[in-house]
């Protein structure tokens, strides 16, 4: 019986490759957006943090002005790091969503030529098949031939 080849084995290959490295390129910069998400949500928690140290000290003390003024200074700094940081969250998801197109573009390529590969793949079958037939029945015939003449 003969052996399936399929001549684009090696275009399969490659595109199965830049689909692998293209999913490596999309996890790295997921995991990147979401340290940076973390980041920004303990950012978030800090000044939250700082605010309410800001009300408790206020409460607590008689003379609170110079640690409060020092505590909103903080908090105007920080809302300027959440500021950038939204902004460098802004940029990494637009990375990765182009990593996410690059890497559906590479699974389609990937499955266009599989898909092409199983169709060639079952015509083979198909042609192997009928070659047998074909021998079986000509064997037949001449079975029947011989029994005929004898």
């Amino acid at each position: 019986m003969k052996k399936f080849s399929f001549s684009l084995d090696k275009v399969l290959k490659h595109r199965r490759m830049q689909a692998e490295l293209a999913q490596k390129d999309f996890l790295e910069a997921q995991r990147n957006y979401d340290f940076e998400d973390d980041q920004l949500q303990q950012m978030i928690a800090t000044k939250e943090a700082a605010k309410q140290q800001r009300v408790d000290v206020v409460q607590q003390t008689q003379s609170w002005s110079a640690t409060v003024e020092q505590i909103n200074q903080y908090l105007t700094g920080q809302d300027v790091r959440i500021q950038k940081q939204n902004e460098s969250l802004l940029e990494l998801k637009k990375v990765v969503e182009a990593k996410r197109q690059i890497l559906q573009e590479a699974l389609t390529a990937a499955k266009i030529i599989e898909k092409l590969r199983e169709t060639k793949k079952a015509e083979f079958f198909q042609e192997v098949a009928k070659a047998e037939q074909k021998e079986t029945d000509e064997m037949s015939v001449m079975r029947f031939a011989k029994t005929e003449k004898m």
